[in-house]
């Protein structure tokens, strides 16, 4: 049975689209909610730290101050040897932290986007088992931040706007600018909240039809297991 942490930046309303597919395995998953004032726990004790999305920035400090906490605990992450899988978010406080530049994109991305894998990513024995022999697979992006590529980190793919969108740092860290977790609900809410603006993505999706019910959905979600069942191996071959 592996045991995955996971670190959200805001209160839960609608489960990502991981978490049948993880109770179907038998795992257990457990929610680390760092901004609300939990306590971060000791990362030894996980087989995967998933560290999702968020609407804030990675560098703004100030406005959340919680930030600096949760660059601490990813650090303690990266010295226990625990594997990590950042998102979104989640890859920009790990780029953070590996000392790379996270700044305000001159690319925004909003909508349904392939993801195209480079040489190095095609090999990359998790995330290169995603988009078959061409290496292109179908991704969620939302984002209006981005990051440089660490020292020390290899660059596995792009998009066609932005060619920033996935990196490994050595045999445990992987960090995806992209979303595969989102359920059509979750974006069908997320669109409609109060003050949500358009993107500025110049090739961004009307976000009303974007949300709509589409098996594009349920691409990206198979996308998602494939890339986790990559990263926790098989469900036959659990940690008891």
């Amino acid at each position: 049975m592996a045991r995955i942490l996971r670190v959200q930046h805001w209160e839960p309303k609608f489960p990502y689209d991981d978490e049948a597919f993880l109770a179907a395995r038998g795992d257990v998953a457990e929610d680390l909610l760092l901004f609300d004032g939990q306590k971060a726990p000791n990362p030894g004790l996980y087989d995967l730290v998933i560290v999702y999305g968020g609407y804030m920035s990675a560098y703004d400090d100030a406005g959340n101050p919680w930030i600096v906490r949760e660059l601490r605990f990813l650090e303690s992450c990266l010295a226990a040897g625990t594997k990590v899988l950042g998102i979104c978010l989640g890859s920009q406080l790990l780029a953070r932290l590996l000392g790379a530049r996270v700044y305000l994109s001159p690319a925004p991305e909003f909508g349904f986007k392939t993801i195209s894998l480079n040489a190095v990513g095609r090999a990359d024995p998790e995330l290169g088992n995603l988009g078959g022999a061409e290496g292109k697979f179908l991704a969620v992006e939302w984002h209006d931040d981005a990051w440089d590529l660490p020292a020390g980190a290899e660059l596995l793919a792009a998009s066609a706007a932005w060619p920033n969108q996935a990196f490994r740092y050595g045999p445990n860290v992987l960090a995806i600018q992209f979303h595969l977790e989102f359920t059509q609900e979750h974006m069908a809410w997320a669109v409609a909240r109060p003050g949500e603006s358009e993107s500025k993505d110049p090739e961004r999706e009307e976000r009303f039809s974007f949300a709509a019910p589409s098996p594009r959905y349920g691409e990206v979600r198979s996308n998602m297991e494939t890339l986790l069942a990559s990263i926790l191996g098989p469900a036959d071959q659990r940690q008891n």
